[in-house]
């Protein structure tokens, strides 16, 4: 019997129509969770909201988010909390991965990737706040083993990563006497799109190779298993747990 840690909570899945946050939005239904699925693909949200009400039989809503606009973030908040008129959980899994030699990039790059990974994450949150406050709720957001060891070819995608580690960490300080609690995922190789970017590809162009460290296991983790460590850390049973980063890779990062 699958449990059910999510019956009566309101949560809110960004990046969710693919990948990892379309796996936790599917973990979440299947344990009671009132789902609010937001995505630039409008479409593939409304695609998962539905495939989540049929098999679990729960109520999931989407919206259209672009992370890349503050306005819409906002927009984005104050359309799920008019769903409900609460929020419990809040998943910020929306990013972007870019890969090219530093001398290459341009202040434009850095600026559309620390926006997406980084300042989205203080919008959302930011106008989360006072709803998170009322319902003594957490925060969830995707980092990555980039922010811990850094990745050639990825400057800034690590450093967006190693911001949200630490701004998770600054909030769950700051907000651990209202009862929120604030918490980071670093997941290592994926099988998603972003994850793509972590194997052992060859860039013709800009003569590129990254090769991967040797991971426990299996190769690459598939996003079913980080979904698990979602669903654990913006679940009860986490009470106690806040300010963690938890790394999901499979040793990746060990040796």
């Amino acid at each position: 019997m699958a449990l059910k840690r999510f019956d009566n909570k309101v949560v809110l899945v960004t990046g969710a129509a693919s990948g990892i946050g379309r796996a936790t939005a599917l973990r979440l239904a299947c344990e009671g969770a009132t789902l609010i699925l937001a995505d630039r693909n409008f479409e593939g949200a409304r695609q998962v909201c539905a495939l989540a009400s049929e098999q679990f039989g729960i109520r999931a809503d989407a919206l259209a988010y672009d992370a890349a606009d503050k306005i819409s973030a906002r927009r984005m908040v104050d359309g799920a909390l008019a769903l409900h008129g609460r929020l419990d959980s809040l998943i910020n899994n929306a990013g972007i991965y870019r890969r090219d030699h530093f001398a290459n990039q341009t202040g434009d790059d850095w600026s559309l990737v620390f926006g997406i990974n980084l300042e989205s994450v203080f919008h959302i949150v930011h106008q989360a706040l006072p709803a998170l406050i009322a319902s003594r709720g957490n925060v969830v957001s995707t980092a990555s083993t980039a922010g811990l060891q850094g990745i050639a070819y990825a400057a800034a995608y690590a450093a967006s990563k190693a911001g949200i580690i630490a701004m998770t960490k600054s909030l769950a300080t700051e907000y651990a006497p209202k009862g929120v609690r604030f918490n980071a995922i670093c997941p290592g190789r994926v099988r998603t799109e972003i994850g793509t970017g972590l194997q052992p590809i060859e860039d013709q162009n800009h003569d590129i190779m990254v090769k991967p460290p040797k991971l426990a296991g299996k190769e690459s983790g598939e996003p079913e298993d980080i979904a698990s460590a979602f669903a654990y850390l913006a679940s009860d049973e986490a009470c106690f747990v806040t300010g963690a980063v938890l790394v999901v890779d499979g040793a990746q990062t060990v040796g």
